[in-house]
């Protein structure tokens, strides 16, 4: 029985070993980094363009492969932002980007109009990050902010 059990054991635990390195998927890599919205402009044939930015206050580069924000203002959904574009950031710096704004609902425009009478609205943003290690391998990050944003008519 005891010739049996040390290679159990060692089987056991080398499974349990490479089950703990399963790639990237637990979206560790974006630790630090912040989206941050600097304005959101309505135009006059209603389109919506939200100006953000990306903070990466660590001592490494990052490229963002892909981008997907959704954008809440007073607590309710107006719409999402995709930027496919992708996008480097330097060590300890920031970029800011602006990317159209995909309206949720009707009532979206309505609020985004009453929150450009007012000049700034209470802000949350979700978003996803699809981050490039190297060559085809990815991490996935996930980060939320929030604050006060100003709103403009064009």
């Amino acid at each position: 029985m005891k010739k049996l059990l040390t290679p159990l054991l060692l089987l056991v635990s080398s499974v349990l070993f490479f089950a703990g390195c399963n790639g990237f998927e637990r979206g560790i890599t974006a630790v630090g980094l912040s989206v941050e919205l600097t304005g959101i402009e309505r135009a006059a044939d209603g389109t919506v363009t939200v100006a953000w930015k990306l903070v990466n206050p660590n001592i490494s580069s990052y490229l963002i492969a892909r981008t997907n924000h959704k954008v809440f203002l007073e607590g309710k959904l107006v719409g999402t932002a995709l930027n496919e574009e992708p996008t480097a950031i330097p060590a300890q710096q920031s970029v800011a980007k602006v990317t159209r704004l995909s309206l949720a609902d009707a009532a979206a425009a309505g609020l985004i109009a009453d929150a450009a009478a007012r000049g700034t609205a209470a802000y949350r943003v979700e978003s996803q990050l699809l981050i490039r290690l190297y060559g085809e391998t990815t991490d996935k990050g996930a980060l939320t902010h929030s604050g006060s944003v100003p709103v403009t008519n064009k």
